[in-house]
């Protein structure tokens, strides 16, 4: 398989794939070092983008002591009134065994509160009074972090970015849903070894409690 598809001159042009494999280097006549190699792989790119933004805000946080997930249960919390804990997990994206110790640390701060919602699995959590202050402190320095990020990328290619990823991000979970690689759901599926295992021990238990044949 080739990296390269041909133009309409004739000559080469490198394929959208490549940034997978070679990352951009491929494309241009640079020649970056060994720890350069990978920089511009599209997932890397990805990660190390995630990194220093969350990087950029961390700084603000320390000075409040919190967390950046913390924060975005905070911040969650502030826009949307309280909410149903799975809800929470959802939004703030993060897994529901983490979000339980983050809340669990919360309320001991006494930064949010958890009450049990009949008919609801996971309960109920909101904003304190000091969570509540906390969170209307800490908005003045990140908003000006947001100001400074959309001045040095420019409030256009900042749009564009977020208009790709969130296509990225659709285009990929579509994928995932027609991958033949994804787990069946299929009722008929074979059990897993667990269950096989038990299945086979009650056999096992039956079969041995059956009289045996006197002659």
């Amino acid at each position: 398989m080739t990296s390269s598809l041909s133009g309409k001159d004739g000559a080469a042009e490198p394929s959208p794939l490549a940034v997978f494999t070679h990352g951009a280097h491929e494309t241009t006549a640079v020649h970056p070092t060994p720890d350069q190699e990978f920089d511009d792989v599209l997932p890397n790119l990805l990660l190390d983008v995630r990194e220093a933004f969350l990087a950029d805000f961390r700084s603000v946080f320390r000075r409040f002591g919190v967390t950046d997930q913390q924060f975005r249960v905070l911040n969650i919390l502030y826009l949307s009134g309280d909410l149903e804990i799975g809800k929470l997990a959802r939004r703030s994206r993060i897994v529901a065994p983490s979000m339980t110790g983050i809340l669990n640390r919360m309320v001991e701060i006494g930064w949010v509160a958890r009450k049990a919602s009949k008919g609801q699995r996971w309960g109920r959590v909101s904003l304190t009074t000091e969570g509540r202050k906390l969170i209307k402190r800490l908005m003045p320095p990140v908003e000006e972090r947001v100001a400074a990020i959309e001045a040095a990328l420019g409030p256009q290619h900042l749009a564009m970015l977020a208009e790709l990823l969130a296509k990225a991000r659709t285009v990929l979970r579509a994928l995932l849903v027609e991958s033949p690689d994804r787990p069946s759901t299929d009722k008929h599926r074979a059990p897993s070894g667990r269950s096989t295992s038990r299945k086979r021990g009650t056999r096992r238990k039956r079969s041995g409690s059956r009289p045996r044949n006197r002659r």
